[in-house]
């Protein structure tokens, strides 16, 4: 009869606990569930989930609360979009049949939502963020108060295997102007890790990743020459996840390497581009991947620039634009790449949904007065 009791307990203390667990974000209210068709204002933030874990997206208009529109869902029970309480007016409606036409909002978030064919962009950290993509940060991943500041008088090297935690402590090396050759805050070698660190003003050259590397929940209060430079050879990832970057005047993440450079659920202030595969490196050549999910951005020209004569390719999704101004950001920007001392790199054009570029213009949300350039092309072409 104890054993029963305590079991009965037990269940009813489970219970109880899955109770706690809310199916929308603190201030937020159910707008509609899983299956269903909502609608919204425009460029409204919406989050998909259950049981305290949730995916944010900003959306317009009408779309269907669904795992293809959001990119992932909580197992275990019925999935919920909910918008925050200050948000204003929305509706929801039944779900459209598959023989019925859906809205043309609904198709572009459907379509931006889906991996194509030719390559497949997760995130498991995106289904779990807690936070609105508010301020200055990408949601769940805002930049802590620097517990300290560290002052380095030369580079910190984390070692083959190293995982390196800086404890949320703002470090320092020197310089952080744009001059070429300036040292690394950190070598990060083959298969190191860095964690909660803060990257200061005198930010140096950053980051220097020499072969397959990770750096999670990273802050550059200044990019200084570039955040961080992917540098390993080819089957080499670098990975880039939970973080952001301010202060930038030409490239945030500079790729020389052969491998792959993956930045997702990251922020970026101030910068000429996001990332950019070497123009004029010596012994340049390629291929190089770029996968970008996840991204925020603000008064960043141009997203990635890629050398296609290299057979370099960049995969984007889930890319925000949320300027201060109406200058036109470029997503895919393709060059001729060159090997140093032949030349200068030529700038080709702007593309979308070609074999270099896996981008479309619905892979991008646009905040407030923000545009993107979308003369797109194949091949050679002039920019516009």
């Amino acid at each position: 009869m104890r054993i029963k009791i305590l079991l009965s307990g037990l269940v009813l203390a489970t219970l109880a606990s899955s109770a706690l667990a809310a199916n929308r974000p603190a201030g937020f209210v159910t707008i509609c569930s899983e299956g269903k068709t909502c609608s919204v204002a425009s460029a409204t933030t919406v989050a998909f989930g259950r049981a305290d874990k949730f995916t944010y997206k900003t959306l317009s208009g009408s779309f269907v609360c669904s795992e293809a529109v959001f990119g992932a869902r909580i197992a275990g029970g019925v999935n919920e979009c909910s918008i925050a309480r200050a948000t204003g007016s929305s509706s929801s409606a039944p779900a459209q049949s598959s023989s019925s036409k859906p809205a043309s909002s609904q198709v572009s978030s459907v379509k931006s939502s889906v991996s194509s064919s030719k390559s497949s962009v997760t995130s498991s950290a995106a289904s779990s963020v807690t936070n609105p993509p508010v301020g200055n940060y990408y949601p769940g991943c805002e930049k802590p108060e620097p517990t300290e500041t560290v002052q380095f008088n030369q580079t910190r090297v984390v070692l083959a295997g190293e995982v390196f935690d800086g404890q949320n402590k703002r470090y320092n090396l020197n310089g952080g102007s744009q001059s070429e050759g300036q040292p690394a805050v950190f070598d990060v070698q083959d298969g190191g890790v860095i964690r909660n660190v803060i990257i200061g003003s005198l930010a140096a050259d950053g980051i220097h990743c020499l072969g397959n590397c990770t750096l999670d929940h990273v802050w550059w209060e200044d990019i200084g020459e570039d955040a961080a430079t992917a540098m390993g050879p080819a089957g080499t990832i670098m990975n880039i996840t939970c973080g952001a970057a301010f202060n930038g005047s030409d490239k945030t993440f500079q790729f020389n390497g052969r491998g792959e450079l993956h930045i997702s659920n990251f922020y970026v202030q101030g910068a000429g581009k996001l990332a950019r595969t070497c123009g004029d490196c010596t012994g340049n050549g390629g291929p190089r991947k770029l996968v970008i999910n996840n991204v925020i951005t603000r008064d960043v020209s141009t997203i990635v620039g890629i050398n296609t004569n290299f057979g370099d390719v960049a995969t984007i999704r889930n890319l925000t634009l949320n300027n201060s101004g109406t200058s036109k950001t470029k997503i895919c920007q393709v060059y001729k790449g060159v090997v140093k001392g032949s030349g200068s790199s030529s700038a080709l054009g702007v593309e979308f949904d070609t074999p270099n570029c896996d981008v479309r213009p619905n892979d991008v949300t646009l905040l407030g007065v923000s545009q993107m350039n979308t003369s797109a092309c194949v091949g050679s072409c002039p920019i516009p």
